[in-house]
């Protein structure tokens, strides 16, 4: 490289009011300015390296503004750029930022405070794709590809525009960042990244993979924060699993125990029935077919309180063990925030089985109920009017 470094051409561009096709006028501000030109005027190397020439190369004088054609200097020197569009677009600019630049709009030179916020933004998207390059099974440097192979190959040429930077850039840069912060498990999570990216890119069109993946970077944060907490807790995941299965079965045998407990009781409901219907008869006044008529029917009466207390029973029961699911599922979710989604099905399923044997009791009550209603109304029909007065021998 020639006597001209690129701080050189920047106090040269930072003075230089640029017009169209390559022209401007500069004003020589400084005598470190006019010394450039003179070096760029008399070494042919520095000439080639700054691509700088003036209109009039006799007259250098501090203070004076000169005809000046400035072109792209030696890209080994620096970048010199219209704006930041064109800076993006600079070779190797994609995976990094170059290390020395100047932009003529807005006049910001690579070390310049305050930092643009488009530039912010795309140092965050530098970050990203960091972290994606790492993720990727390789990278085509010459065609600026991302290559994951997964279930499928998925190709992802780096392609974006200003407008891309959006505003959530920044943010989901620092989210995805903050995952990978911590060197534990970096191929995990390298891979979780992967899979996410191939999960959310594989049906887009080639040209736009890029930018729909930097529109939604929060998708991307959203699996692979989700998987590595999955991740984190897989060691006990196992555990987990087997304690949830033997709690259902547990449970499971306590709710069809309700049932199994007053199935003796459940198949004197139709014995009865039987019974009533094949006991009574008609009497006439207080003969034995009165007596007989009374017994079954309070046989039939003391059957059914009985039942009562029987069901009444297996649904605090049942209260109870829905309670303990309630409470076996809280917990799970307190303890084991990460996976404690994946077994809402079989909680779920629990509090249907005691909805479910609940119905059952209610309806085994409304059956027995109507029987001993119905065998009420056939007692009454069976004994002949006044028969009541057989049950008070006193009168």
């Amino acid at each position: 490289m020639g006597s001209v470094v690129f701080d050189d051409l920047v106090a040269i561009y930072r003075n230089t009011r640029f017009g169209a096709n390559g022209g401007g006028v500069l004003t020589i501000a400084d005598a470190g300015i006019a010394d450039t030109l003179r070096t760029i005027e008399s070494d042919d190397r520095a000439y080639d390296d700054a691509q700088l020439s003036l209109a009039d190369p006799h007259n250098i004088v501090v203070g004076d503004e000169v005809q000046i054609n400035v072109a792209a200097p030696k890209l080994s020197l620096g970048i010199l750029a219209p704006d930041f569009e064109a800076l993006f677009k600079a070779p190797g600019a994609i995976f990094a930022e170059p290390s020395a630049y100047y932009v003529v709009d807005p006049g910001y030179a690579h070390g310049d405070t305050p930092v643009p916020e488009l530039l912010i933004r795309y140092r965050a998207l530098l970050g990203v794709t960091a972290l994606l390059r790492d993720a990727a099974s390789y990278v085509d440097e010459v065609q600026t590809e991302l290559v994951f192979i997964g279930a499928e190959k998925v190709v992802i040429p780096i392609q974006f525009s200003r407008s891309e930077l959006h505003e959530g850039v920044v943010e989901q840069s620092s989210r995805l960042k903050q995952i990978f912060s911590d060197p534990l498990h970096g191929d995990e999570k390298a891979g979780l990244l992967a899979a996410a990216v191939i999960q959310l890119v594989a049906g887009q069109r080639l040209a736009r993979r890029f930018r729909y993946l930097v529109a939604n970077l929060d998708r991307v944060c959203d699996e692979v924060e989700k998987g590595y907490r999955l991740f984190a807790s897989s060691f006990s995941y196992s555990k987990i699993r087997n304690e949830v299965e033997t709690a259902r079965l547990d449970y499971a045998n306590k709710i069809h125990k309700t049932i199994v407990d007053i199935q003796g009781q459940l198949l004197g409901i139709p014995v009865a029935t039987i019974v009533v219907v094949s006991q009574m008869k008609r009497s006439n006044g207080c003969d034995l077919e009165f007596w007989t008529n009374t017994g079954v029917l309070l046989g039939a009466w003391i059957f059914f309180f009985l039942l009562i207390l029987a069901v009444t029973n297996q649904w605090y029961t049942l209260s109870a063990i829905s309670a303990e699911v309630k409470g076996q599922r809280l917990r799970l979710a307190d303890d084991y925030a990460a996976v404690s989604d994946q077994f809402d099905d079989i909680f779920k399923g629990l509090q249907l089985r005691v909805r479910w044997h609940r119905k059952v009791l209610g309806a085994v009550i409304a059956v027995a109920l109507l029987g001993v209603v119905l065998a009420t109304v056939a007692y009454l029909m069976l004994c002949r009017q006044g028969s009541a007065a057989c049950l008070m021998p006193w009168r």
